[in-house]
Order: C-alpha cells, then structure tokens, then sequence
C-alpha cells in the first residue's frame, strides 16, 4: 500500500476480531465506564442510560497499562440510551411532546414478520403524543371471528429537536401459514384509525415472490437527500404485489436533516402505501446513525422497528436478525459492525466485539444444515464490491470477515445498498490468487449466458430466465441501493470496470465528521452487469421450489423505476440442488 499515511489505522489493529477476540496483528480491549445509572424497565429488563463504551486498540506485542506502550491507540465512544418501553399514556420522561397533533391519528401504518413469518405479524404505527390502549384488532380477509391485540409502546426523545417520539407495535400470533388477514388501528377503544391487510408467508416450500432495494429518502419538496423516485419505487413494488419487501438501508437519511423526526415521519407516511399490506424488513445503514440517539445512535431505527430477536443485550435488539419464509432463510446484518469506512454519525466499526459475527456463523451453519432450507439470503447495507468511481466504494471488511462464512455455508445471493447504481456480480468464491484487497474470484463456468435472439438482443426485458448462475458454486452479489436517493452513483462507473477498496481509515480529524478512508484500486473480474442508463431501480424475485429431489430457482427481474410505470432491464435465474436432493453414494 505505497502512500499510506503512518498514522493510518490499520485493518488488523481497528475491529474486535470474533476468533477469541483476537485479530493477526493486535488485540482489543474493552471497557464500560459507567457514566450514569442502570435503570429497569417495567418488566425488569435493564435499560442502559448514559453509560461511556470506550473501545481501545492495542498493537500487537503491547503490554502494561493501556496507552502505556501504545503507539496507535483508536477511542470512540457511544452514549448508551437504549430505546424505552412504556405501556401506558403519558410522556416516557414527565415532558410534553414538543410535536403536536392529535393522539386519534395513526400514522406511518407498518407491517414486519414476527418471530415466526407463517404464524405472527407486527403492526406498529406512529402517534405525535402518547396514547391509552392502542390496539389492533385483526381477522381471516373473508370474514369470520375477529381477535385484538394490545400494542407495546416504545418512545425516545430525539437528541437534536428534543422531540418525544412514539411508536405502537401490535404482535399478532396464532395465524395460520399463507392466509390473508385484514386488520384496523385502534386506541382506547376507539376504531377504525388506519387498517390494512396481509398475507402470512407459507411454512414450507411453496412459491412466493419478495422485492428488494436500498437508499430512498422521500419525495417531500423539503427533502434534499431524495427524488421522485423514491415515491415511484413504491408505486412498482405494489404494481408487483410481492409477499414482503427488504428495505436494505439508508431509508430516510434522518440524520442528513435538521429535523430528523420530520423525516421519519415522512419517509413512513410515503411507504405506508405498501407497508401497510405487506411486510417492510430493513436493515440499519449508514443513515440510520443519528448522535445522541442511544448506544449506538440507532435509537430512533429501534423505535420505529420491532424485528425479531436474536438474544443480546437491549442495545442491540434488531440490529441484526434472520426470518424463513418457504425454504429461504433470510439474514439481514449490520454491516457497519465489520467495515472500516466510517459514513455514518457514530462510528460503529467493532461495535459488537464480534457478537454478530459469532451469530452469523451459527446462523449459517443452521440453515445450511436444514434440509428444509435450500437458499441463504443475506440482506445488508454496505458492499463488498463495487464499480462507482466516486461514491463509497467496496469494504475490505466485509471481505475479510463475512465473505469466507459465505463461502464456507454456500450462500446463494447477497443483496446491498450503499452504492446508488445498480451492479450484479458472477458467482463468487474464494479470492484471486496474490490479491492484497482480497479480491472475490469468479468462478469458471457458474454462468450460463443467455440465448441472443436474432437481433442480439438478451433475456433482459423479455419473458426469457436470462442468463443462469449456479449459486451452489458460488455467491452471486447485487448491488441495489438505487430506490430514490437524489445522489445516484450510476453516471460515474470505472470504465474498464475497476474497484476501490476501502482498506482502513485515518485517524480524526477534528475538523472533519467522519475519518478519511483509505482506499486501493483493483481490477473487476467479479463483475457480470452494470445498468448506467437506470440510475433508479428496484429488483423482484420469484420463488420456485421446484420438485423433491430436484433443483429449485429464484427468477430475478430487475425494474427500472424512475416513472411510476416499472420497466426490466435485466433478468437472470439463480439456480441449486433442493436441500433434500439424493446424495450420490459412491
């Protein structure tokens, strides 16, 4: 890495390593310096407050006291808040809500999975004051006995505006697998303030379809950070009508604004046209991090979310999780966890000391051992490949710490955001001989292309499977963050496609918000398209479990979306053996 800056925090001394905690070149340690008190929830669960997370890197070799014989030291430090849970009226912390409005209207109607996607659903919405009993009452779509739910209440005090924010989740459980329920919003007793319907996803294989893309902001005159596109995305998805949607990140760019709440606000008022009758899964991304807003200044995306659980500390509920629908299981990561690009408000870089690395691995190696999964859908922020010239660019991270656990538990698709152009990639496996970026490999033979028609002309906006990739060879990646950001990343492409490689940071700069990345450039054999003339994009993908023993495929179209009218550009097929295909005995 000719050039590099001494005092550049290198890979191996900047993240907690999930190997014992340990990394080739350094170890970690951690402190937790209570600032504050530890305060208890009306359940009894603990609710960190105003507590220091200092996070100190040792070289390796060093000894003693921290900073005693430590050249490079790296601190950052996150104010605890964790989200509170209240179930009564009334203000989480004895102040009136500076937002006003009337406590009778539901807004920003939502759906997510529960635990159990064939069997549970959560409905949450948002109010401008707290409010008694919210509730939800629910039924089968054709009528018949009808059953209601109370809603848990969360609220946080947004740290810029000192707003009070509340929002209602009502878990719905005891449904039966792929049935259509109708529902209405509540509060005290009092009807009819929103409603919506769903439909429960299958519990084992069958067909179904889901959507994806990343990076929207809302079309609101007073919203710099998105475009008319970001409504138009809707608009294709409800065209489609997909069993649920994956939100991969950047959704209202909440701390671009000097009212974040307002944003929130706006962004669910806009996607409540199809969150409301279908299930929206996020994924936390750069522009989720708002300063002040809890451990890890993910308060307001913990508020406003209630995603299934995966057993860690209160801080850190929902910040990654996995759900099955049909013979797919979902793993949507916090990829800021393990990249060194610091982009976002706080940096989180090391953050869950190798937590969600651990849960990853245990997750994969599950499902891939489930011989009722057949496919691993992973759903996450930031990328590990990419071909924009000036935009973020790939992370050297993800590369080094979750692309070998790709490979090793076969996951079949990766789907990202963080770059606003849209990009897909061969099937991928191991790294290019001698590359120092850890440069994925395409593997030889993954691809079968497309037929050309007598006009030379593909798959893409025809009825054909397009071109056919064997993800049992390797992970196909694609890149999505294209749902409306009014910063779109497809006009400025390597040509020939190359790749920066975020390999560290600098340290801060007091003058500056984020640390200066340092970035090496490479060659993009990995790459299979690009769609420069579709800044604006969304991609559906179609569910086939194929027959026992067989194969089984994912049909993949890509729309372009920057009318209210969706347009394919680009169709491709992913296919693998069924779980529960022979072995072969030998």
């Amino acid at each position: 890495m000719a050039g590099v800056a001494p005092r550049l925090l290198r890979p191996s001394q900047s993240r907690p390593r999930s190997r014992a905690g340990r990394s080739r070149a350094g170890t970690r340690s951690f402190s937790h310096t209570s600032l504050g008190r530890t305060a208890r929830s009306a359940t009894g669960n603990r609710i960190w407050e105003n507590v220091s997370h200092r996070v100190t890197t040792l070289p390796a070799g060093a000894s003693g006291e921290i900073g005693s014989g430590c050249r490079r030291r790296h601190e950052h430090r996150h104010n605890f808040i964790a989200p509170r849970t209240i179930r009564t009226a009334g203000s989480a912390n004895g102040r009136a809500p500076l937002v006003t409005g009337s406590p009778d209207v539901a807004l920003g109607v939502h759906l997510t999975f529960g635990s159990d996607p064939a069997t549970s659903m959560v409905v949450s919405w948002l109010t401008r004051t707290a409010v008694p009993r919210p509730q939800v009452r629910f039924g089968p779509a054709a009528g018949g006995s009808t059953g209601s739910v109370t809603a848990l209440t969360r609220s946080y005090t947004d740290a810029l505006t000192n707003e009070v924010v509340f929002a209602h989740h009502a878990h719905l459980s005891g449904l039966l697998p792929a049935a259509d329920y109708r529902y209405d919003v509540g509060h005290d007793g009092r009807w009819g303030l929103a409603h919506g319907s769903f439909r429960t996803a299958p519990r084992h294989r069958a067909a179904f379809s889901f959507t994806c893309f990343g990076d929207q902001g809302t079309d609101e005159p007073h919203d710099p950070y998105g475009s008319a596109a970001s409504r138009h995305v809707i608009t294709g998805v409800e065209r489609l009508a997909p069993l649920f949607n994956l939100a991969n990140g950047d959704l209202s760019y909440a701390n671009q604004r000097t009212d974040p709440v307002r944003a929130w606000f706006d962004w669910f008022a806009m996607i409540s046209a199809s969150a409301r009758f279908r299930p929206w899964m996020p994924c936390n991304g750069n522009h989720e991090t708002e300063r002040g807003n809890g451990a890890l200044g993910l308060a307001a995306y913990q508020t406003y979310f209630a995603l299934p659980q995966h057993d860690e500390e209160a801080y850190l509920a929902g910040l990654w999780y996995a759900f099955t629908v049909g013979g797919v299981r979902f793993v949507m990561l916090s990829a800021a966890d393990v990249c060194y690009q610091d982009s976002g408000r706080v940096y989180l870089h090391g953050y869950s000391a190798g937590r969600q690395t651990s849960w990853l691995r245990q997750t994969l190696k599950q499902a891939r051992a489930d011989p009722g999964i057949d496919w691993i859908v992973v759903g996450m922020h930031h990328a590990a490949v990419s071909t924009a010239v000036e935009h973020n660019g790939a992370d050297l991270g993800i590369r080094e710490e979750w692309l070998p656990l790709f490979d090793t538990y076969e996951v079949d698709l990766v789907l990202c955001g963080h770059e606003h152009h849209y990009e897909r990639t061969h099937p991928l496996r191991g790294v290019v001989p001698d590359s120092a970026t850890r440069t994925p490999r395409p593997v030889p033979g993954a691809t079968t292309p497309a037929r050309k028609t007598a006009d030379g002309a593909g798959a893409a906006a025809g009825d054909g499977a397009g071109d056919l990739l064997d993800t049992s060879a390797g992970t196909v990646h694609l890149l999505v963050g294209t749902g409306g950001s009014s910063s779109p990343s497809a006009h400025a492409l390597f040509d020939p496609p190359a790749c920066w490689v975020i390999v560290g940071v600098h340290e801060q700069d007091p003058g500056r918000w984020h640390r200066q990345s340092v970035r090496a450039r490479e060659d993009a054999p990995w790459l299979a398209f690009r769609a420069p003339e579709h800044p604006y994009a969304f991609a559906a993908f179609e569910v086939d479990p194929g027959e026992p023993g067989g194969s089984t495929s994912i049909r993949v179209t890509v729309y372009d979306s920057s009318a209210p009218t969706p347009v394919p550009f680009d169709r491709f097929t992913l296919v693998r053996p069924r779980a529960d295909a022979a072995v072969p005995t030998t």
